[in-house]
Parts: structure tokens; C-alpha cells; sequence
């Protein structure tokens, strides 16, 4: 059978205009196939950890934060609670902890190098020490406030602050209560608001912002004027945990143990 001319025209010009658009659409589902991620392709999150706080967080008397003194990326060592949450978690925490300071010193610096965002409290240390959210922040203070007479309502607004901006930020807040200080350097007056302050975060005033409290007095000592701790120590004779040189700080292997608290009971071990 003959093929008209006119009809020769029309499949000379029509057949590679349909063979290139069947390629063409072959190529779009080859390229889409080959870029649209697998199960398992995309990388898994990689969490992180700040610890903030006052001397205690910082390692004090044998060490400080790099923050403190000026050397951000300064490595912790063994005897800061953060280096051995590092070592029990397997992911980085950082050491923002710094000597001396009150919980209103502690929340100025609070939204900077807790939570991530940009903001300069004027400490010299600029608007920005960390460049992502944690995924765990354990907050720390109190002990310095009460030395320096400050009311123990103030202690719990900034406490309270502080955890409220961690739930707001979606991040899981793990608040140590407070030590106190030995060596007859806290009067009976001073205890007692340490008692009345661990009180308070014992009997649930951080829920409503699902902070965990961490007991750590207990570690130190009973939290009342020269009463026995389960650790068998109190503010006056200390176990191998508490520093007796300064009465209030932890030994090496009290910091430890404190990390080791934390890991146990602050919702960041696997079992």
C-alpha cells in the first residue's frame, strides 16, 4: 500500500517530535527516581547539651568554663559535670557555667548561652557562643543569691523564667537544686532558705514547664543545718564527694557523680 505524499510529510515531521518527548519524560522519571531520598538517607539529628549555671557547672576549684575565661571552644576535662555527660550520652554538651554568679546573672546570659538565640548581655563575650538549640539544658543556681542575702522568691521567679524559656524553645530542662555552703560559712538562717528553696522544686513547682529537678543537695548534704545526707555527710563533715578545702564545691569525683545523677534520673539514659 502506497502512503500519500502529504501523509509522508506528516509522519516525517511528527515521528521525532514524539520520540523526543517520550525521552523527554523518561529522563524526568530516571531524575526523579534517582534524587528522591531512601529510608535512612537523610541524616539523623545529632543532639546537643548545654550545662549553665554558676562554679559548680563551671568545675570549680579545679577548673573553668571556657566561657569564663574567654576561650570559648576551651575543652572540658575530667571533673566537669559536662565532660562526663559528653562521655555517658555520646553526644557534645557545653560548659556554660561561670563562678560566682547569681540566678539574675545566670538568666541575663540566659536566652545567649542556653538557648542559642543572639543577644548580647554586655559580659564581653559577645551576642553568640552557641550556633544551634540544644536538645538538653541543665540549669544550676541559687547557692550564690543566698550568700549574698538575696530572697529566695527571686531565686524561684528566675529559676522558673529560665525553665519556662527551654519549654517554649522545645528544649528539655534538667534543673539541679542547690547546694549550700560549709565549713560554718552559712549560718543556720541560710541553710534553711537552701532547705525552703530545694523544697520548692521538690514539690513540683517546675511541672507545669516540664522541667526535671535533680537532687544534688543530697550528694553534698542533708540540705539542713548539719543534718546526715544518705551519702553520710553533712555541712559540717563532708564525704570524699565534697571538697573540704572550700566547703562547698565537689571533688573530681563528686562532679562525677553529679553527671552521673544526672545522666540516671534527667531523662537522657537510654535504659
Amino acid at each position: 500500500m502506497r502512503i500519500p505524499k502529504y501523509h509522508r510529510f506528516i509522519i516525517i515531521v511528527l515521528l521525532p517530535l514524539l520520540t523526543w518527548d517520550c525521552q523527554k519524560h523518561s529522563a524526568s522519571s530516571d531524575a526523579a527516581l534517582k534524587f528522591v531520598p531512601g529510608p535512612g538517607s537523610l541524616a539523623a539529628h545529632v543532639k546537643t547539651g548545654v550545662c549553665i549555671g554558676n562554679s559548680i557547672i563551671s568545675g570549680l576549684p579545679w577548673r573553668e568554663s571556657g566561657l569564663q575565661m574567654g576561650v570559648l571552644d576551651y575543652p572540658d576535662s575530667f571533673g566537669q559535670i559536662s565532660y562526663h555527660l559528653s562521655l555517658l550520652t555520646g553526644f557534645k554538651w557545653w560548659n556554660r557555667g561561670w563562678g560566682g554568679q547569681t540566678t539574675a546573672q545566670i538568666k541575663q546570659r540566659f536566652l545567649r548561652d542556653a538557648i542559642g538565640d543572639s543577644s548580647d548581655p554586655g559580659d564581653g563575650r559577645g551576642a553568640v557562643t552557641l550556633f544551634e538549640k540544644p536538645d538538653f539544658v541543665v540549669l544550676e543556681g541559687g547557692v550564690n543569691d543566698i550568700y549574698f542575702g538575696i530572697d529566695v522568691d527571686t531565686i524561684e521567679a528566675n529559676l522558673g523564667w529560665m525553665a519556662s524559656m527551654c519549654k517554649q524553645n522545645h528544649i528539655h530542662c534538667i534543673v539541679l537544686n542547690s547546694v549550700s555552703l560549709g565549713n560554718g560559712m552559712f549560718s543556720q538562717l541560710q541553710v534553711s532558705k537552701v532547705f525552703a528553696l530545694n523544697n520548692w522544686l521538690a514539690a513540683g513547682a517546675l511541672d507545669s514547664v516540664q522541667a526535671t529537678v535533680i537532687d544534688i543537695n543530697s550528694i553534698w548534704n542533708s540540705g539542713a543545718y548539719k543534718g546526715v545526707s544518705p551519702y553520710s555527710n553533712d555541712n559540717v563533715h563532708f564525704s570524699t564527694l565534697v571538697n573540704p578545702a572550700d566547703g562547698i564545691h565537689f571533688t573530681r569525683a563528686g562532679y562525677d557523680s553529679v553527671a552521673n545523677v544526672i545522666y540516671r534520673y534527667g531523662g537522657l539514659s537510654p535504659l
